[in-house]
């Protein structure tokens, strides 16, 4: 146990209460949705043999016959350990291709591999059937709505951090603004709207790229939105506070807290982006399967892939960012990345930070804090790296984040 867990663990003296302020309020179609699918995929056709419900491990039977994998296959324990305990109860099939008998999606590299004869884990998943409308386009799904209200608080409370870290970049003398629309002109234009923006967004100029940010600014700071994510009444105050607290840093590091920032704003952007698009594949595909509902064959792989989330472009790394942003569970849409453990943790740090209730106690976060930096430690493989000089890595954002977590402790612990 860290050392920062140890104080804590003395200064507290009352447990934690569970996480019951907002759960109540939340949309639970999607987890219902979510739990449906779970209960129809492990009832198919191959019932008593595999349950799709759970993870798989596919092999190659051509890789065995060649002697270029072993027999029984051997299974690395990290796919062991993400596919989850207990591991006798590990699933596996082995086929001759990924597209037969059942279509696996799968990236280039990944079936270079998988004919090496690595094992690799895989995971099914069932389309919702969505529901054909006389009129207008398709329902936004919670996770959806979920995600674009916190788009819209982060706007604002980004827009909030700009406006005092800017200017200490800077020096007043060069952003002396005279008022507040002087002020979102320059961020929003300066700042924001440079940053990489989703590549299928119908937002093409940035006249529109900037009305969306001004809709999200206006609705981010309305109460209604802002209780989702942050509790406090007197934000706009609490962030004039924090700011002071960068006044006599040093340049660079006014910098990288700005870097936090702006990691964030286009993080929670291109999942706002995914999740509209995720739904749109799904309202294709039930299109496609009511004009042939007879047929016998699989779905288009184009709508498979974008449905699996192989064509979109953001990573892993970028996921985490907006998890800890936005507060939400990516995996009702990124369904490749549903074997990693860490979103449910980097939920709870996003949600300490600013001041929310969580449901693991502050030891609790401490000690995963240095579990987890001592794994990225270990992989610094794990996230790609930096592809704007003015945002984060998905390594740099966590270590960040876990920095600030440990100042918050010590904070704490210093009143």
């Amino acid at each position: 146990m860290s050392l920062l867990a140890s104080r804590l663990k003395e200064r507290l003296a009352a447990p934690m209460t569970m996480e019951t302020s907002m759960a109540a309020d939340r949309p639970t179609s999607d987890i219902e949705r979510n739990k449906l699918r779970k209960l129809l995929l492990s009832d198919t056709p191959f019932h008593g043999y595999l349950d799709f419900s759970r993870p798989v491990v596919a092999v190659s039977g051509e890789a065995i016959r060649k002697g270029r994998a072993a027999y029984p296959p051997q299974v690395p324990l990290k796919i062991k350990i993400a596919a989850g305990w207990p591991a006798q109860s590990l699933q596996g099939m082995i086929v001759d291709s990924l597209d037969d008998p059942l279509p696996i999606q799968a990236t280039p590299e990944e079936r270079e591999r998988f004919d090496r004869g690595e094992p690799l884990l895989v995971r099914a998943n069932m389309v919702g059937m969505r529901p054909e409308r006389s009129s207008g386009g398709q329902v936004a799904d919670d996770i959806e709505k979920q995600i674009k209200d916190a788009f819209a608080v982060n706007v604002f409370v980004i827009f909030e951090r700009l406006r005092y870290l800017v200017p200490l970049r800077d020096g007043k003398n060069v952003r002396n603004w005279a008022d507040q629309e002087a002020a979102q002109n320059f961020i929003f234009d300066k700042e924001l709207l440079p940053l990489p923006w989703p590549e299928r967004d119908h937002r093409t100029t940035g006249k529109r790229r900037r009305r969306l940010i001004d809709t999200a600014w206006r609705n981010g700071q309305r109460q209604k939105f802002l209780r989702c994510l942050y509790p406090s009444k007197r934000l706009r105050r609490e962030i004039a506070a924090w700011a002071e607290g960068f006044r006599e840093k040093r340049k660079d590091v006014i910098e990288e807290e700005i870097r936090f920032q702006k990691t964030q704003f286009v993080a929670l952007n291109m999942c706002r982006e995914r999740a509209k698009e995720f739904r749109f594949i799904e309202s294709e595909i039930s299109e496609s399967i009511r004009r042939e509902p007879d047929g016998d064959g699989f779905l288009d792989p184009k709508q498979t892939a974008v449905a699996a989330g192989f064509n979109h472009p953001i990573d892993a790394g970028a996921v985490f960012d907006a998890v800890y942003a936005g507060d939400f569970d990516p995996k009702l849409m990124f369904h490749r990345l549903a074997s990693l453990k860490g979103f449910e943790f980097v939920r709870q740090l996003g949600r300490f930070a600013r001041g929310q209730p969580t449901t693991s106690s502050p030891v609790q976060l401490a000690e995963q804090v240095e579990r987890s930096r001592q794994h990225l430690n270990e992989q610094p493989e794990m996230f790609s790296e930096r592809l704007h000089p003015e945002l984060m890595s998905g390594r740099e954002f966590l270590l960040y984040a876990y920095k600030n977590y440990e100042d918050q402790c010590a904070a704490y612990l210093a009143r």
